[in-house]
């Protein structure tokens, strides 16, 4: 569903994906599960009962072992803040700190809590990227090795702006070696990359968010092993064995089954990955010289994300084009007051802070197919012409 009903074309599900047509579908029959599922009458033991179907949906499509249990929260900052906090809290409370390890190009989310780790004592070490998104394992080792605090490693799986796809299977010797406990940024794999459901139980804990895939806004879930130290950051009844205690989203945590059900489906990552591939191509035929794709070396990229470099031209202007045009684009950049900010992640892969400054991002759905990308690649090289 990349062509919406106010005529548009849609190009940014990176940032967040339409509602699923199962989940569209499922609104209008009128079982929408409004009862308290923690009450014990009828109505609440309905909503309790889809909230366990899912529950049993994702431990089945993930091939979750023993030992592992899942929560629901808001989502993908929701939880990994409290993934990440509560360990830090959990050990703090024991009467230690820890020592967070996470990447140059993480989330804003991870990103952004060294200040208030530091601020508790806690240590906070930064691992960087070569020029194609690429990190080091020596390095990240290395770094994991040099405190005798409880260690966490923050990992993504694949990168938001980049597309960039981080190897699994290097957590089982990233564990064997440092004995670190590990949390996965997993929030960009689902429909965009080949066998997203199938995790590396080296790691301690999972984190999902369900708007990236079509559930509705405002849920997610994290998968997290049992002995895993943890404090739960959302105190209150208890709800979810008190991992996050408040009245459970029962309608968002449905969607979620709803949504990867479609996704399970009708994926098709060949297909998805040569649609993709043939609008890449197009746009690199009409680029000039100095403009140029991110990443197109990493060692593996997803297969929806697009990222260019238009030296010279200005991200606010060029997605401006593109939105007159009925197409909805994004920039790798943060916006504010009105100002276009270099992207992090860019200046981290050695790109120069005007070059960042020019960057868009187009990203598009799972089902994409070649008679898709065919009217899409007309559509969106008739822009970029302007600008090359």
């Amino acid at each position: 569903m990349a062509r919406l009903i106010n005529n548009r074309y849609y190009f940014d599900y990176n940032a967040t994906s339409p509602l699923a047509e199962s989940v569209i579908n499922w609104f209008p029959n009128g079982d929408l599960l409004f009862a308290n599922p923690s009450s014990i009458h009828s109505s609440g033991k309905k909503s309790k009962r889809y909230i366990n179907d899912t529950k049993r949906f994702l431990n089945e499509t993930f091939k979750m072992p023993s030992g592992y249990k899942v929560f629901f929260h808001s989502g993908a900052t929701e939880g990994i803040n409290s993934l990440i906090k509560g360990f830090a809290q959990k050990t703090f409370a024991d009467g230690e700190r820890i020592h967070f390890v996470h990447s140059c190009v993480d989330h804003s989310c991870v990103y952004n809590l060294r200040a208030e780790l530091e601020l508790y004592g806690h240590e906070v070490s930064t691992f960087g990227v070569d020029e194609n998104g690429d990190y080091d394992i020596e390095e990240v080792i290395t770094l994991l090795k040099k405190s005798k605090k409880p260690t966490l490693l923050n990992f993504t799986w694949v990168n938001n702006e980049s597309g960039v796809v981080w190897n699994l299977d290097d957590l089982t010797r990233i564990k064997e070696e440092t004995n670190c406990f590990i949390h996965v940024d997993s929030v960009q794999s689902i429909g965009k990359i080949e066998e997203w459901n199938k995790l590396n139980f080296a790691a301690d804990a999972y984190t999902f968010s369900g708007h990236k895939f079509g559930a509705m806004k405002g849920v997610g879930f994290s998968f997290i092993r049992e002995d895993f130290p943890f404090c739960s950051m959302m105190r209150g009844g208890g709800q979810q064995e008190g991992m996050r205690s408040g009245t459970e989203n029962t309608n968002g945590i449905y969607s979620l089954k709803l949504a990867l059900e479609e996704i399970i489906s009708h994926q098709d990552y060949e297909r998805l990955f040569t649609a993709k591939k043939s609008i890449e191509d197009s746009i690199s035929n009409v680029l000039s010289s100095e403009a140029r794709i991110v990443s197109t070396k990493a060692k593996k990229r997803n297969g929806n994300t697009i990222y260019l470099i238009l030296p010279g031209r200005k991200a606010d202007v060029l997605i401006t084009a593109f939105d007159l045009a009925k197409m909805d684009v994004s920039s790798g950049s943060a916006c504010s007051s009105g100002a276009i900010l270099p992207s992090r992640v860019l200046l981290s892969m050695g790109i120069t802070e005007e070059d960042a400054k020019s960057a868009l991002r187009f990203s598009f759905s799972y089902s994409l197919t070649l008679e898709e990308a065919a009217e899409y690649s007309e559509k969106i090289t008739s822009i970029l012409k302007r600008f090359s």
